[in-house]
């Protein structure tokens, strides 16, 4: 009987040690092998998807802790959530897959300390061979640190000007006015214009004739009150409009600079309403828009004869 037990718990020890190795080690252990392997697989699996699920939470936690309630504009708090919910995301399911792979690797008794080791020659020499790699994640790390901008934000790169419609540590998306999707890596990034932070500022300029700047100034002037007291603007404008008076003075032509503090994110329907109500009070006041000059005179050449 004492043979027998100790029969049991050397097989079970070798049964720990390893898979078995031969075709008889398999018919006497296989089955329970599979059992133990399957269970430990279950749990790493059970493991990495509770961890989803709580990366999940913490994402979603960030998103109502930034949710400001309206569901129309997104405030400054409510990006900075919404973006740093998708980088936690990102950053989590990279994370999972990469420690998960190595943790059903070491579960089916694959040796993963020669993994381990050479991960970190391979590492350094992959950052040798990649810098401009990591210095796109470095970048992207600082610039959501910083909070320069987030998702929705219409920012300008270089010559690229959009909005953005998703971040990662390497990249970003920005969509133009054309639908047009620019994809840059943040390492190439050296300057951002960021247009719509706390408050945008409309500019609209009329070139009126000489004798016509009096009657253009009471009527451009009309139409920044008429906007002014309009209640359909009244959550996008964050001060009354006003006209400056004469920007510059060209050839037979003044310029009338009409500007007003906006939300960033209704600052081109600002504008639009604004120089169709512009154009509406001076057609109304009668000042009319300027000839177009008149081209060079052709001169007819007479033919040459020899």
């Amino acid at each position: 009987m004492l043979v027998i037990v100790l029969q049991k718990k050397k097989s079970a020890t070798q049964l720990e040690l390893g898979r078995p190795r031969s075709t008889a080690e398999w018919r006497e252990n296989g089955v329970d092998y599979a059992l133990d392997k399957g269970i430990d697989v279950g749990g790493v699996l059970l493991s990495l998807v509770a961890a989803w699920l709580i990366i999940r939470l913490v994402a979603r936690r960030i998103e109502r802790w930034g949710d400001d309630g309206h569901d129309g504009l997104h405030s400054a708090r409510e990006q900075r959530a919404r973006t740093s919910a998708r980088l936690v995301r990102s950053a989590g399911r990279a994370l999972l897959t990469v420690v998960g792979l190595l943790m059903l690797l070491d579960q089916l008794d694959f040796n993963i300390s020669p993994l381990l080791a050479s991960a970190g020659v391979v590492g350094l020499a992959v950052s040798f061979g990649s810098q401009s790699l990591v210095r796109d994640f470095v970048t992207g790390f600082f610039l959501q640190l910083e909070h320069q901008f987030a998702l929705g934000d219409v920012i300008r790169i270089g010559t690229v000007e959009g909005t953005v419609e998703n971040i990662t540590l390497r990249l970003v998306y920005l969509r133009d006015a054309t639908g047009a999707l620019h994809i840059i890596p943040n390492g190439q990034i050296a300057q951002v214009t960021n247009l719509t932070r706390s408050w945008g500022r409309v500019a609209v300029d009329s070139e009126i004739a000489w004798r016509d700047s009096d009657r253009a100034l009471v009527a451009v002037q009309r139409a920044a009150d008429s906007l002014g007291a309009d209640p359909a603007w009244a959550d996008a404008l964050l001060d009354p409009p006003m006209v400056m008076g004469l920007e510059k003075l060209g050839t037979g032509t003044v310029t009338l600079r009409t500007v007003a503090r906006v939300d960033p994110y209704r600052r081109d329907d600002v504008a639009r309403d604004l120089r169709r109500r512009i154009k509406e009070s001076l057609d109304a006041a009668g000042v009319v828009p300027l000839a177009a000059p008149p081209g060079p005179a052709v001169v007819p050449v007479a033919p040459f004869i020899a």
